[in-house]
């Protein structure tokens, strides 16, 4: 079910100030980023300008100051769907706000302090409703996700998911030790097996990350029964082929592709952005009939976290992955906690909905006619 917009609500806090459409100046997020922590890669301003860069949004993050002076910072994006000739009036209506879009990781509310209450969440939403877009769109912080649940208006749709984090507590020995045993032997394995694995953040090993990325589409679309054009069109929609390359030019030593090569050979590969103090996997591909006996992404994924305990940070996140599947098993071998939270869809017409329903018409005809041959 999607929900309408709705009109502010007399019970919220009010904001002192609110910036209108963004982009919150950058010296102030950098100031509010300084006292929060936990802040993620994917809740930094140069993330957002990646966005931008990529796929044409524009910067439209909320500043909003709480009655007890506290700056709040809501990373969002915009994208119209009419032109600015639709006049000032109309044209705001049909923007399509996100924090953050499909393939960019989560976005969520920053505080002066690093910590957010409901107050926060209810200030925070009342203001940007009142923005009157076609569609907002949120996925916040799985960390903050209580605090979310209890701040979101109750009208508002709940989607779940589930975040899955390695705590880099106690440093990597502590770390190392809280791996499956199965784990820490499958990385010895690979390490005798001599898979050998190198890091770089100037964007050098961009094109071997490619060129595993092409044998992951084939390998999906076999898995799924998609024909292999649509899967690549499909994956050229959601990573194009300049993602990559610009995010690491533009965020330099934030961006590190990791690249295990088995007899000189690429076989696996993973990007792990960074924040002061928190590291992220964003992105893995893989040749999986030459990676999976040699364990490769098992030593890939034991050198980032390694790499990330050692820059002091104190938490690998792991992204997105589906409850009690494959690879939410692979990422709990490292140690990596569930996070269970919500995103938050809120629609002034029921397109969500329907773009829903001809996705799952449009892949029942394509089962048809596969079976039909």
């Amino acid at each position: 079910m999607t929900a309408a917009l709705e009109p502010r609500s007399s019970q919220a806090p009010r904001a002192r100030s609110v910036s209108p459409e963004g982009p919150v100046p950058e010296q102030v997020w950098e100031e509010v980023l300084a006292t929060a922590p936990g802040a993620l890669p994917t809740q930094t301003p140069a993330w957002l300008q990646c966005v931008s860069a990529v796929d044409g949004h524009e910067d439209s993050s909320q500043l909003c100051q709480t009655p007890d002076g506290r700056r709040l910072i809501l990373p969002l994006v915009r994208r119209r769907r009419g032109g600015r000739a639709v006049g000032h009036v109309v044209g705001p209506a049909l923007d399509t706000v996100a924090g953050l879009p499909p393939g960019w990781g989560v976005g969520g509310l920053l505080a002066d302090g690093g910590t957010i209450s409901a107050d926060d969440v209810r200030l925070a939403v009342t203001a940007l409703l009142c923005r009157r877009a076609l569609r907002v769109v949120l996925r916040p912080d799985p960390a903050t996700a209580a605090t979310w649940a209890a701040g979101m208006p109750a009208w508002v749709p709940r989607e779940p998911r589930m975040a899955q984090t390695v705590p880099l507590d106690g440093g990597f020995d502590s770390v190392w030790r809280r791996f499956r045993a199965d784990t820490r032997t499958r990385v010895r394995r690979a390490e005798r097996a001599g898979v050998v694995v190198e890091c770089d953040d100037t964007g050098r090993l961009v094109p071997a990350f490619h060129d595993l990325y092409a044998k992951s589409i084939a390998r999906w679309a076999r898995r799924d029964g998609i024909p292999l054009s649509i899967a690549q069109r499909l994956a050229a929609r959601r990573e194009p082929a300049r993602k990559l390359p610009m995010v690491a030019t533009m965020l330099g030593p934030r961006c590190r592709v990791y690249a295990a090569s088995r007899d000189d050979r690429p076989v696996a590969a993973i990007v792990v952005l960074y924040a002061a103090h928190t590291a992220a996997y964003w992105r893995g591909a893989m040749d999986a009939e030459l990676a999976g006996p040699c364990y490769a992404n098992y030593l890939l994924h034991r050198v980032a976290i390694e790499d990330a305990a050692e820059a002091g940070c104190t938490a690998y996140h792991m992204g997105d992955s589906a409850p009690g599947s494959d690879l939410a098993l692979f990422k709990s071998r490292f140690g990596a906690i569930e996070q269970h939270y919500a995103g938050f869809r809120i629609e002034r017409f029921p397109i969500g909905p329907m773009a829903n329903r001809v996705r799952d018409a449009a892949s029942r005809l394509l089962r048809l006619r596969q079976e039909r041959g």
